[in-house]
């Protein structure tokens, strides 16, 4: 019996490293963006918290100075969370287009997968009719023989 041979099983080999490595830039490129979002998250708290020191020495008696520190330092926190989320922005359309890779790498493969099913389906049906012929073949050799 003859055994199965895809003419393309280098190219579908390819195909499938190549969604591999797709999969694993997409997964890098996610635990990027979410060290990101940790981050710009971590700065929204600090700017709450900060907000809180303000309304909180606001209400007592304190020294200008003090709140002036406050709000310098506020501006500051309010322009490194506008840089962040510009970083998270940026991360997140890496992310979106290396899911749009993958998705891409993943079609040309289903491709390939689907014409070796087809070329599978051919195989079989040749090798049924061979042992269909060879069975009638044995058949007529028997009834000739009596």
């Amino acid at each position: 019996m003859d055994k199965f041979n895809f003419r393309f099983d280098t190219i579908l080999t390819t195909k499938e490293k190549i969604e591999d490595d797709k999969k694993n830039k997409l997964g890098v490129s996610m635990k990027k963006l979410a060290i990101q979002r940790e981050h710009l998250d971590k700065l929204f708290q600090k700017k709450n918290d900060i907000i809180v020191q303000i309304d909180h020495k606001s209400q007592n008696k304190v020294k200008v100075k003090e709140l002036r520190n406050l709000y310098t330092n506020l501006d500051r926190i309010q322009t490194i969370i506008n840089n962040q989320t510009n970083v998270v922005m940026e991360q997140e359309s890496e992310t979106q287009n290396r899911r749009k890779d993958l998705v891409e790498a993943s079609k040309q493969k289903k491709v390939f997968e689907k014409l070796k099913e087809k070329d599978f389906e051919e195989f079989k049906y040749s090798q049924f009719k061979n042992e269909i012929a060879l069975t009638d073949e044995i058949i007529s050799y028997k009834a000739a023989n009596r």
